[in-house]
């Protein structure tokens, strides 16, 4: 189902969604394709609609434009069940990095630093289990002297901030020059042309080398096979997330899966690379 799809009522039932236990979160494994081991994962939202059934992220979000009050609730309420799960694997013995997709207007209200400081607080994060707020490249961001700032604040509390589907949008470069991001989620375009496309390749290579120049952990999305995973990894890209390593998958179901990839990882243990 598409968004042009959805009616119009839409827009008036997601604050109540929330308060009815309707959304909930996936989590998609991202890999250290060098070592063979988990690092993390993104938390992808998903909507059991009474009527329309299992929803994804692009044919609700849209519902959001122009209700703040929506947006911040459901930031908010993605950031405290992340964490709430990652903490949970945590106990179990697996620090992990976990990933929530946050847009430029949440990151921009004025109540939202209070609120991440609420749950930093609240949690009492680890020092392994690290929050990383993914910010789509294709986000409007009207003040880029603001969010600088509130990149600044999520990092002093030990917060992450990532550019998502990075390359997908006209502004990437200048996006990289003006906010303080600690990493890249390369657009998935680029994997989708691995091994074969020579100008996915270049761009991926490049990409990786300009945000190891910049200091930036970079991610490549939507692997789909072994030989994109492979081939990222020759290209520079260490970390991978997509399909060929596992599906967006319940809490209840993350936790198992991650033992037995331990077990049996797709990619070999390798020996990291002197540089």
């Amino acid at each position: 189902m598409s968004a042009g799809r959805v009616d119009a009522g839409l827009r008036g039932e997601l604050a109540r969604a929330l308060q009815r236990g309707e959304l909930f979160l996936l989590f998609q494994p991202q890999v250290d394709l060098r070592r063979g081991r988990v690092v993390g994962a993104e938390a992808l939202c998903r909507w059991q609609h009474p009527r329309h059934g299992l929803l994804n992220p692009e044919d609700f979000l849209f519902a959001l434009d122009g209700d703040a009050a929506c947006g911040l609730a459901l930031a908010d309420w993605a950031v405290g069940q992340a964490l709430r799960c990652a903490l949970a694997w945590h106990a179990q013995g697996h620090g992990l990095r976990v990933g929530v997709n946050i847009g430029a207007a949440q990151l921009l209200d004025a109540q939202w630093p209070a609120r991440l400081d609420a749950h930093v607080q609240a949690l009492a994060l680890a020092p392994s289990t690290r929050l990383e707020l993914e910010l789509l490249e294709s986000s409007v961001i009207d003040d880029f002297d603001l969010m600088a700032q509130r990149i600044e604040t999520c990092h002093r509390a030990g917060v992450g901030v990532a550019l998502d589907d990075f390359g997908a949008g006209n502004s990437a470069l200048a996006w990289l020059s003006r906010l303080p991001v600690s990493s890249l989620k390369l657009d998935r375009a680029f994997v989708a042309g691995l091994p074969h496309s020579a100008a996915d390749t270049a761009i991926v290579r490049h990409l990786a080398a300009l945000a190891k120049e910049l200091g930036l952990a970079v991610v490549g999305e939507g692997v789909e096979s072994a030989a994109q995973g492979e081939c990222l990894l020759a290209l520079g890209c260490e970390i991978g997330q997509g399909f060929a390593i596992a599906p967006p998958l319940p809490p209840d179901e993350f936790l198992p899966w991650l033992r037995g990839y331990e077990q049996a990882p797709l990619w070999p243990q390798r020996p990291p690379r002197g540089d």
